[in-house]
């Protein structure tokens, strides 16, 4: 039996390390555009250059079905301003996911509103539609979707309930770009959608975000909190918000023109990295079934993965003796599989999520979260495990099949783990 290489033995994967090579480098039509933008305009105030150009793609990205598009200096921006945009206010609920990135939700605490927190889907990893009617109450005004780790929330069930309740959705798209649930496109079911653009992102800008919907005030309330002068001149049509035109709502929010054409050209780049993607991790899925205490990702039928954002599997301790989720970490890096903790705690674990009291406004008493609520998600913080986004089957073919003997390996020799 071949030796653990944590105990001296040779190691399973021998493909140098990084295995997740990301983000790509920039071609030499990205540089040049970079370059010949900075002697044109490096302070663009409205809708024009590569900032409409982006926009304008982005909206047939997504088919057309949107007819307002406005980008924003960051995701968590572009949350800030969806959440103004549909009216949350001091005292306000608004529910979302349990599990997932803290700026999904953050930002209506800047507002005032509070965040009540639902249990996820143990196979979506998305927020648990059948748990949100139940901690429905008369302060609550909003729905947050986050399609997380790219597989689409049930959508049909969530905006059922929004409706019944009279309920505002915003989707939060920063994991799924081009995702598809039942063949439509995630970022349209909602009143309101949001995609970070951010580094890690499919699509990125370094830092940036797209705010898009099809609902008019929501577009101009969101221009106004973050684009003040030209852009809403040029685009508020409505008398009551264009008068603030000047001014705005006080903030600048707008997005660089150097990450727009950082964007436009991630987006051109987009259906080739979505294809070799879903190579990559459909082959990696397919054979984590070999391995008895990684448990592969349930995907639903009706969905498209899109953008595939993160693979995280679930380790099942029970089938390895017990072993911790950090030492078969531990275990794994030192046969060169690049594997760690997703780094994602629940939300109810973090102070701002789970303190009444407010550092930013003393006079607001906010409403705690109790993680005890939800268990899934619980399981799911202590259970993860996070591999590579892997994007280049020819390459990545050869480290996953590397990965899944190294993964053997381990189950080999457990005894000799248990043992030690």
């Amino acid at each position: 039996m071949e030796k653990l290489a944590i105990s001296g033995g040779e190691k399973s994967v021998t493909i140098p390390r990084p295995h997740e090579i990301w983000p790509p480098k920039g071609n030499d039509q990205e540089l040049n555009e970079i370059a010949r933008q900075r002697n044109i305009d490096i302070g663009i105030k409205g809708k024009s250059g590569p900032i409409k150009d982006f926009e304008e793609l982005f909206r047939d990205f997504l088919e057309g079905s949107v007819k307002y598009q406005v980008s924003f200096n960051s995701g968590t921006s572009a949350l800030f301003a969806a959440y103004f945009a549909i009216g949350l206010q001091d005292g306000d609920e608004l529910i979302g996911p349990a599990l997932t990135y803290h700026a999904a939700l953050s930002p209506a605490y800047v507002l005032k509103a509070n965040v009540v927190l639902v249990d996820v889907d143990p196979h979506t990893r998305c927020i648990d539609a059948s748990r949100i009617e139940r901690s429905i109450t008369e302060k609550t005004r909003a729905i947050t979707v986050v399609h997380q780790w790219g597989h689409p929330a049930d959508m049909d069930q969530i905006m059922t309930i929004a409706k019944k309740h009279n309920l505002k959705v915003v989707e939060d798209c920063s994991h799924a770009h081009g995702s598809r649930y039942k063949g439509k496109m995630c970022g349209t079911f909602g009143d309101v959608a949001i995609f970070s653009l951010q580094t890690n992102k499919a699509i990125f800008a370094g830092e940036g975000g797209i705010l898009v919907t099809n609902n008019e005030e929501i577009h101009n309330r969101a221009t106004l909190l973050g684009h003040y002068r030209d852009r809403s001149r040029e685009e508020i049509r409505d008398e009551e918000y264009r008068k603030y035109w000047v001014t705005g709502f006080g903030l600048k929010l707008r997005m660089s023109p150097f990450n727009a054409i950082v964007a436009k050209l991630s987006l051109a780049r987009f259906p080739e990295l979505k294809s070799n993607r879903h190579k990559c991790l459909k082959y990696f899925n397919e054979r984590l079934a070999e391995i008895s205490y990684i448990e592969p990702l349930v995907i639903a039928l009706d969905v498209d993965m899109g953008a595939w954002y993160g693979f995280k599997p679930l380790y099942k301790k029970e089938k390895l003796h017990g072993i911790s989720r950090e030492r078969l970490i531990e275990i794994l890096n030192a046969e060169g599989v690049e594997i760690s903790d997703p780094s994602g705690p629940m939300l109810s674990t973090q102070p701002l999520y789970s303190e009444t009291n407010s550092k930013m406004y003393p006079s607001f008493h906010k409403k705690a979260n109790d993680p005890i609520l939800t268990p899934v998600a619980e399981m799911i913080q202590d259970c993860a495990v996070s591999f590579p986004t892997f994007s280049n089957y020819e390459r990545d073919k050869d480290i996953i099949d590397q990965y899944i003997d190294a993964m053997k390996k381990v189950g080999h020799n457990v005894n000799t783990l248990v043992d030690a």
